[in-house]
Parts: structure tokens; C-alpha cells; sequence
């Protein structure tokens, strides 16, 4: 063991004791101190510090401490160090963070173990900045110190630090050439901790992993490629993927288990449709390039199919080379069993994104005039036992191309149908909104008549009482004469006045009401009808134009019945309170009745008081109390008529509502379809890629059928 395990381990005391097992190791010790302290230049660090160990042994800190703190030679910073332990024990750990951070040597032993025990110093008191901080140190200075990655890994993990520890899983994994750090970062990439690194940062890990372990070489490419098209970034990892594979040399006696269907996968992938043409045209050349250098002889004619066929299409793309090594292979290699399950793929495919193009397939899919049926591999087995093994090959190759070109031209029709919706909605919307303003001129002039109408019947009925009533207050004067009791004549001719006016309104007023309001009613229900036939015959003629009884413009006449209800509420019943015609206290009122009560008993002044009161009661002003009466008569219909703009817009509510839902649901369907339109318009790749894409895959197929035969597998 040298010195530094020793230190490590505070074992550096044993080097002073002899291997009797039964010496008192302190009593040792102690007597070398006293030994050495006899010396005229005694040296006592050395045994300082080993007391101190043992001393920190037997868990007297407090002594192992004293006695350090005595150390001054090259032991000093071990010393420190073993100081700030024991203060950390007796659990000042203040004091032992200053003494560890105060520490300055070149022991990259000493900073190995100063780093971890001040690491476990702020996990302990949940530092967790600072232990990062520690622990990364640690690892750069140090990385094969024991247990200093597995303790950073850990750290990690507890701590959901998935950054720091994929970067620990990476570079353990290049600087040690570790299979355990790669398998650990594969398991980061799949549980997708990995995600907001790009494709690039895994290269130098792929390069030096398949230098010394091809299987966990594939095994972390496809983690990463299944993750990155999990995460929506297949282009990024694809380009990645042919980087690494431009840089890397693929042995002719290696075996590409995993990867060569990698390759297969990551094709069809980028071909199924689901990408534009501009986002992988830079990206399938290399990708066939790397794919036909791992390629087996099962996926052989695939691969210099595809080369063919993209270079049908975009015939500079690929390197003369590349395209020469294709025909040549395509020339002599005959067409497998496992080409046609490929095609009949590629019709489903097509039949799938068909369908999400909203495309009935099942019109298109005919042969020899008749519908083909074919929802799934049975189908399609059974359609094929039509013909013979070798015509099989060349009809799915047909099918498929038919199907392509109806499918283009139903795109063709789906575009005119789109155009011909937007014009029929823009027609239709036009007759609709011209409807929406008929309906409002409607209700605004229904409105009108029938509040004008129950103005001017509301209007005779208030002139007829302003009128009449002050007449009937007057001839009240008749019945003052020579024989009235004048003390209290002024109350007998009040009470007479009511009972007049009362009566007036019973008898002559109300029959006037009765009939005037009962007769707007029906005026009104009238208007209502004739609102009701014009709506029910716009509604005919707009759901006619709508192709569908969509309009039900039902008008609201409990509005009616309510009228009907309330008026004969009101006309029915007329109350009337009691004025106080005659007991007001005008000054000329209060001289008769003054005069009355002094005068009254004198028989030649009786003549002279009935000629005052007549006088009085012919020439009075009743205007004021007439108004009165008449407001309290007419206040039930003032409260009816503040009402009739809203019972009005009730009985037309269904019908303008109806109109608004209608035209707000024709606008935003004609929205979507204008959307649709501009959106075909100005994206035609959206739909021409994908078609484009079947068709090279298409033509990917008819190249295996060059001057081929189906070969048995």
C-alpha cells in the first residue's frame, strides 16, 4: 500500500506499530511523542498526525482535531482535510467546508477525496447547486477515482439531472470504450430523456461504439431513430444517419442485422406520403448510397429498385455510379415473393391516405370495368387467384397504377367541387342576408303599426275622459239650492262628484275601453298572421335554395295570448279611488265653507250662499284633478304599452335567430371551404408529394418486373 492509500484510509499510524497484535497502539505512539520529544530538534507532526487517526478511530474527534492542528510539515494538507472530517462528524459543517475549500495541492488523490467528502457534505445539507457543481469537478480532474462516475450517475438520476447524466453517459462510454456506460446511455435515449439533444451529439458515440461493438452499435442507432420519430425529428436523425454512415466503413463480412431494416424502415417511411418532396429530396440519395453498402440479398432488389426509380423522377440526384450498380443487379436478379407483398402495401398505403383525403376509394378501385373489392390482405389474395402466378405480379402493378391516376383525377374533381360549394354558399348567403334585412324592415313596420294603433285608442280613451270629467264635475252646481244645508253642503256635493265620475267610468268609459282594446287584439293577431304567412313562405323558398328543410321560422304567439290575457284582465275591472274634489283648501273654497258654517243658519242669506257655490263649483278649474284621474285610469295600459318592443321582438325571435344560425353556419362552412381551396392552391405539393411519392414507389415495383420472373421463396 503506499502513502496515499494510507492517508486515504487513515492508516498511516501503522507504519509506527511492530505486528505484536497485542501492543496498546496510543501507548505506542505515545511513546515515540515522548521519545522524539527529547530530541534537542524533535519532529512530532509525524506522530501528531498519526495520533490524530487514531484518535478519529475511536471517535474522540474533538482530540483527533487537536492534534492536527499541529501538523506542519508535507502531512499539513492531509491533515486539513482529516480536520474538516471530523468537524463534519461532530457536525459543524461550516467549519468543515471552509477547512475543505482552504485546501490548496497538487494530490490529485487529495482534491479526489476533498471533492467527494465535500460532495457528500452538501447532499447531506441539500446543497444541491453546490454538489453538482463538486461532483463535475470531481469527474473532470478525476473520472477513475473509485466510485467518483457511479456516485455522479447516481446523483443524477436521484435528482431527474437527465442532461448531466446522458453527458456522463457519453463521455464515460468514449474515454473507457464501455459497452455498461452505452447501454446505460441507450436506456436514457429510450425513456426519452434524450429528446432535446440533437441527432448530431450521438455521433462520435456511434463511430467508437461500432469500432468495438457492433450490436450494441445498432442497438443504440435504432433507440435513437424510433425515438426522434416518436419526437417528430425523423429528417434531423436522417440526415444525422447518413453522416455517420458517409464517415464510417462497413466491412464486407459484417452482419447489419438491425440497422439493414433501419434503412428499409426509415425509406418507406420518408416515402409513405406523410413528407414534401423539398424536405427529403437531399435526403434519400445519401440514404441509398449507405443503404445498398449493408444491404443483404433478401432486400437487394428493393433498394436498386428505389435507385432506379427516384432516378426516374430526379435524374441528377444520384451519383452515375450508384445508378449503373442498380441496373446492372436489376438486370439479373428475378422478382421475390417479397416484392409483391411490397406492392400490395403500396395499394394499401395508397388506400389509407386516399381515405384521409377524404376520397371514396372503394369507386375507384376497378378492373376490366367491375368494382374491386378489397378492404384487406384476404381480399386481395382472392382477387390475385384470378390469374396466373406469373400475370399476378403485373396486374397488382396495373391496379396500382390505375388507382394513382383516378386518384388525380378526383382531386381534380374535389378542387371544382370546392369552387362550385364557395359560389353556392356565396348565392345562398346573399338571398339569406337579404332575408335577414326583410325580416327586420317586418318587424320594425309590425312594431310600428301596433304600437301606433294602441297609441291612438289609449289617446281617445285619455281625451274622452279630459273632456267629460270636468263637465260631470260641474253640473254638480245643480245641486245646491235655497234648502241645502250649508255647514255641509261642501261634503254632500264631493261625495255627489265621485259618485258621478265613478259612475261616468263604469258605465260609459269602460264599455269604450273594453271595445277599443279588444278590437287592437285583434288587429294585432291579424298583423301576426300576416307576418307568420310571408316568413312561412320565405322559409319554403330558402329551404328550397337550402336543398333541406334547415329554416323552421316559428313565430312566438303566447306573446298574443298574453295581450289577450292582460287586456281582459284590465277591461274587466276598473278601480277607482275617491277624489277630494270639493274639500281642497283653495282660498275661495275655504271662504264658502267659512261662510257656510257662520252664515248657514240665517234663512236670508241662503240665497246669496247657493248662488256662491253654484258660481263656484260652473267656474272651478278641474284640470289638475282630471289629469289625475285619468292617469290612474290609463297608468295599467302606460305599463302595457312600455312593454310591447320587447313582447314584439319575442314574437319574431325564433325567425331571427333562425336566419343568424343559418348564415353564420353557411359562413363558416363556406370559410373552411375557401381555406381548403387556398390551401390546395397555394400548397399543391401538400397533395401532388404524396402522389409523386407512390408513383416512384410505383415505378420502384415495375422496375422489379423489368424482364423479370416471380421466383418460390
Amino acid at each position: 500500500m503506499n502513502l496515499e492509500e494510507m492517508l486515504k484510509n487513515r492508516q498511516y499510524f501503522e507504519q509506527f506499530l511492530s505486528e505484536d497484535k497485542y501492543e496498546n497502539s496510543m501507548e505506542v505512539l505515545g511513546g515515540l511523542f515522548a521519545e522524539e520529544q527529547r530530541k534537542d530538534e524533535a519532529d512530532l507532526s509525524n506522530i501528531r498526525y498519526a495520533q490524530g487517526e487514531l484518535y478519529y478511530h475511536y471517535k474522540d474527534f474533538e482530540a483527533a482535531i487537536y492534534k492536527w492542528e499541529y501538523v506542519n510539515n508535507e502531512l499539513s494538507s492531509w491533515a486539513k482535510k482529516n480536520m474538516a472530517d471530523a468537524y463534519v462528524q461532530l457536525g459543524y459543517y461550516s467549519e468543515g467546508e471552509k477547512l475543505y475549500t482552504s485546501i490548496v495541492t497538487d494530490s490529485l488523490v487529495l482534491n479526489s477525496e476533498i471533492g467527494l467528502h465535500l460532495f457528500s457534505l452538501y447532499t447531506k445539507i441539500r446543497n444541491l447547486v453546490k454538489a453538482d457543481h463538486i461532483i463535475k469537478w470531481v469527474v473532470s480532474i478525476n473520472p477513475d477515482y473509485p466510485k467518483v462516475t457511479e456516485t455522479a450517475r447516481r446523483f443524477y438520476e436521484e435528482n431527474q439531472d437527465w442532461k448531466s447524466a446522458v453527458e456522463l453517459a457519453v463521455q464515460e462510454g468514449i474515454r473507457l470504450k464501455s459497452v455498461q456506460w452505452f447501454s446505460i446511455l441507450k436506456s436514457y435515449v429510450v425513456e426519452g430523456y434524450t429528446k432535446e439533444l440533437p441527432p448530431e451529439y450521438f455521433k462520435e458515440s456511434l463511430m467508437i461504439l461500432k469500432d468495438f461493438s457492433q450490436a450494441h452499435f445498432e442497438q443504440l442507432l435504432s433507440s435513437l431513430w424510433k425515438r426522434y420519430e416518436e419526437d417528430g425529428k425523423l429528417l434531423d436523425w436522417v440526415q444525422s444517419l447518413n453522416q455517420l454512415f458517409n464517415e464510417m466503413e462497413a466491412g464486407e463480412q459484417e452482419r447489419w442485422q438491425e440497422t439493414k431494416q433501419l434503412f428499409r424502415e426509415v425509406f418507406f417511411t420518408l416515402i409513405n406520403g406523410k413528407f414534401l418532396i423539398k424536405d427529403i429530396e437531399n435526403l434519400i440519395p445519401d440514404l441509398f448510397k449507405n443503404w445498398v453498402r449493408i444491404v443483404d440479398l433478401e432486400d437487394a432488389p428493393l433498394v436498386n429498385g428505389g435507385i432506379l426509380a427516384w432516378n426516374d423522377y430526379f435524374p441528377t440526384t444520384l451519383d452515375r455510379e450508384v445508378v449503373e450498380s442498380a441496373e446492372a443487379f436489376i438486370s439479373r436478379e428475378p422478382v421475390s415473393i417479397r416484392s409483391m407483398e411490397e406492392s400490395i402495401q403500396l395499394l394499401f398505403d395508397i388506400i389509407n391516405w386516399g381515405e384521409d383525403e377524404s376520397i371514396n376509394m372503394s369507386e375507384l378501385l376497378k378492373w376490366d370495368g367491375k368494382t374491386v373489392k378489397i378492404e384487406n390482405d384476404d381480399d386481395i389474395k382472392l382477387f390475385l387467384q384470378e390469374f396466373n402466378e406469373v400475370e399476378r405480379y403485373e396486374v397488382m402493378l396495373q391496379l396500382i397504377r390505375k388507382l394513382l391516376d383516378l386518384l388525380l383525377e378526383k382531386k381534380e374533381e374535389q378542387k371544382k367541387q370546392l369552387q362550385t360549394n364557395i359560389n353556392w354558399h356565396k348565392e345562398i348567403l346573399s338571398k339569406l342576408n337579404g332575408a335577414v334585412h326583410q325580416l327586420d324592415d317586418l318587424k320594425f313596420a309590425k312594431n310600428k303599426v301596433i304600437k301606433k294603433s294602441f297609441a291612438l285608442n289609449k289617446e281617445d280613451i285619455k281625451n274622452s275622459i279630459e273632456s267629460k270629467i270636468p263637465e260631470i264635475l260641474k253640473s254638480c252646481s245643480d245641486l245646491v239650492t235655497e234648502n241645502s244645508d250649508f255647514k255641509k253642503i261642501h261634503v254632500e256635493i264631493n261625495e255627489a262628484m265621485n259618485e258621478r265620475v265613478q259612475q261616468y267610468l263604469y258605465e260609459t268609459v269602460q264599455p269604450l275601453f273594453q271595445k277599443k282594446f279588444q278590437g287592437w287584439v285583434k288587429k294585432s293577431e291579424l298583423e301576426f298572421i300576416e307576418s307568420k304567412k310571408f316568413l312561412d313562405e320565405m322559409s319554403d323558398g330558402l329551404n328550397q335554395l337550402l336543398g333541406e328543410d334547415r329554416l323552421q321560422m316559428e313565430c312566438d304567439f303566447q306573446v298574443l295570448n298574453d295581450w289577450k290575457r292582460d287586456m281582459e284582465r284590465m277591461t274587466s275591472f276598473i278601480s277607482y279611488e275617491k277624489e277630494n274634489f270639493f274639500l281642497r283648501f283653495s282660498p275661495t273654497q275655504f271662504l264658502l265653507k267659512s261662510a257656510g258654517k257662520l252664515l248657514g243658519g240665517l234663512s236670508q242669506n241662503k240665497g246669496f250662499l247657493a248662488g256662491q257655490y253654484k258660481k263656484h263649483i260652473e267656474h272651478e278649474d278641474f284640470t289638475e284633478v282630471t289629469k289625475l284621474i285619468t292617469k290612474r285610469f290609463l297608468q295599467q295600459l302606460d305599463i302595457f304599452e312600455r312593454s310591447l318592443d320587447r313582447d314584439i321582438s319575442m314574437f319574431f325571435s325564433n325567425p331571427i335567430h333562425a336566419l343568424q344560425n343559418t348564415v353564420e353556419q353557411l359562413e363558416r362552412d363556406k370559410e373552411l371551404y375557401e381555406k381548403e381551396l387556398q390551401s390546395f392552391k397555394s400548397n399543391p405539393e401538400t397533395f401532388y408529394d404524396p402522389m409523386i411519392l407512390f408513383q416512384i414507389r410505383h415505378r420502384q415495383f415495375e422496375w422489379l418486373n423489368t424482364g423479370s420472373f416471380v421466383k418460390n421463396e
